[in-house]
């Protein structure tokens, strides 16, 4: 069927496999199926409205309600909450169900909600499972000496990655799996000493190469398949290319940022395939690995039956709309930043630890049987934080899903306008851009406030920094550099620095928000083109936009030119 979208006007098509799976997934309650609506918004304008709960970059310093301990948070100051750090949160000095409360049918559900998340107290970040040394961690777990790394798990010694999932060693990356000893690298996964790299697989000790797989001591290269030794995609002898690579001082700025118009060029000659996958079985989407049937989707890895999923990876079965992470999501749907052995999680924001039946919630860990609870951990049979028995329960939310059917809330997630955040604070800044007044227009939240500065002793600009990293005093842990790109000054950590003189890697001249926008603007968007495979013009479809000058292959054609 064809259906309108209520936000943006666009036709979209509902099948009868989404019919069914809606079906599937429809909750049933004291042996009664109360069955979950179709979309009313397109997938675009539900991954939006998912990703505007999402603060992933912006963080604030607070102190712990409880403890006092000083800590940053993801939630601005303006934000009526109180902050607890997460040994707080977790802990038996507090119950949520003291803010619980009952449900008025005479009122919106999703009003009654929001005011009774508000009252409740919130962790500072989001971080699950046990971590050492890393405080400072977002959306992240099971972490060790790590700093500023979102969206991760199972990592040692990372800084500023976004996507990294058992990495050791690794700095400056978007979506990086199983990799060691990788900077500044893009979709790479089980690499080792990487530097500059994307939409690699098993490389070892390279740089600046792009599409490479089994590929080893390789420099400059574009769409290899196992081999070692070849600078500019040009096969050298071991002397050759060690005496090639030894005049090339990566330790230097100017020699680095020299790399990346060279390695532009060569992509341009090259020949690329309409979409990243690997090992998949009846999918269609972009950087999909390991997956079956997974539809319109984009970076995911170990997923079977799912549709319109984004950055779901470490396994994940029957499953929709959902925005981050996996390791065993199973049978979800309309969901934000769920996972870790969670089951039947549906229009939940926030769902961690072996949670079971749990809808409209948000930020639950290990609960079950939870309908409209917030800031909750180790509960069942609860509704709007209050506590019921199993009876109770199983006779109240019916009656909830019939007002919330009247009402048009039923099926819907969370409003856009109930985010804690600013639009342009959120993840759906990055991926669906809206100027401020277009914000406001539609009554969403946009936040003004700017980042305070570092403190330090001795301020800099960017280009006052010492071009080569053996040059770099120990004291630039004290200055603050001020970035090339956005003017804010932003502070070298001390194992960072560390990381940098070890791998003979330049002070970067940008701060790592700046960086990350960087890598992001690398990969292609998430969006589908139609055009002609350039060699044997059959219709494709691809995340390659026609007007773009790389030449791009279907998949059969691809392959049998790289292999």
């Amino acid at each position: 069927m064809q259906r309108m979208c209520t936000q943006c006007q666009a036709s979209f098509e509902i099948t009868n496999d989404d019919l069914a799976f809606l079906d599937q997934l429809s909750p049933v309650i004291a042996g009664k199926k109360y069955e979950i609506p179709p979309p009313t918004h397109c997938p675009d304008c539900r991954q939006q409205r998912r990703l505007s709960y999402c603060n992933e970059q912006f963080f604030y310093q607070t102190i712990c309600v409880l403890c006092a301990k000083r800590i940053i948070t993801e939630q601005p100051p303006e934000n009526p909450c109180t902050i607890y750090c997460r040994e707080c949160w977790q802990g038996d000095r507090w119950d949520p169900c003291d803010f619980g409360r009952g449900m008025d049918f005479s009122r919106s559900f999703f009003d009654q909600f929001q005011e009774m998340r508000l009252a409740c107290p919130v962790q500072n970040l989001l971080s699950e499972g046990t971590n050492v040394n890393s405080d400072y961690i977002h959306y992240a777990g099971f972490a060790k000496n790590c700093y500023l790394i979102m969206h991760a798990d199972f990592c040692e010694d990372c800084y500023y990655g976004y996507g990294f999932k058992r990495n050791r060693s690794c700095a400056d990356g978007f979506y990086n799996l199983q990799c060691e000893l990788c900077y500044d690298c893009v979709d790479v996964h089980g690499c080792y000493d990487l530097k500059s790299c994307q939409d690699c697989r098993n490389c070892n000790t390279g740089a600046f190469l792009r599409d490479c797989i089994g590929c080893k001591n390789c420099f400059l290269c574009v769409g290899l398949r196992n081999k070692e030794y070849f600078f500019e995609n040009k096969q050298l002898t071991k002397e050759e290319y060690e005496a090639t690579i030894d005049a090339i001082d990566l330790g230097s700025h100017v020699q680095y940022e020299a790399q990346r118009p060279r390695l532009k060029a060569l992509e341009l000659l090259h020949t690329f395939r309409q979409l990243q996958t690997y090992n998949v079985e009846n999918c269609s989407g972009d950087h999909l690995a390991n997956c079956k049937n997974t539809h319109s989707s984009f970076d995911c890895e170990d997923v079977e039956d799912g549709k319109f999923l984004y950055q779901v990876v470490t396994g994940a079965k029957n499953d929709y709309d959902i925005y981050q992470y996996g390791l065993n999501l199973q049978e979800s749907y309309e969901c934000s930043i769920a996972g870790n052995d969670t089951y039947h999680a549906l229009f939940s924001h926030n769902v961690h630890v072996s949670c079971n039946d749990v809808t409209y919630c948000w930020r639950v860990q290990s609960c079950k049987f939870c309908f409209g609870c917030a800031n909750m951990h180790h509960k069942q049979y609860c509704i709007l934080n209050k506590q019921y028995t199993k009876e109770e329960y199983e006779q109240l939310v019916p009656k909830i899903i019939a007002h919330m059917k009247k009402s048009g809330e039923w099926g819907e997630l969370f409003p856009v306008a109930h985010s804690p955040f600013g639009y342009n604070k959120t993840s759906a800044q990055q991926y669906y851009l809206l100027t401020r007044e277009r914000a406001i227009a539609k009554g969403w939240k946009w936040d003004d406030m700017q980042e305070q500065p570092s403190v330090a002793d001795r301020t800099i600009r960017a280009d006052q920094v010492p071009d080569n990293i053996d040059d770099v005093p120990d004291d630039i842990l004290q200055w603050a550099i001020v970035c090339e790109v956005t003017g804010k000054p932003f502070k070298i950590i001390a194992q960072e620095l560390k990381f940098y003189r070890q791998q003979r890697l330049p002070i970067p001249r940008r701060n790592w928000i700046q960086r990350h926008k960087d890598r992001f603007l690398r990969r292609n968007p998430r969006k589908f083109w139609e055009r002609p495979c350039m060699k044997c013009g059959k219709a494709i479809q691809t995340s390659y936009s026609p007007e773009r000058p790389e030449i791009v292959y279907c998949e059969e054609c691809y392959l049998a030119t790289v292999y």
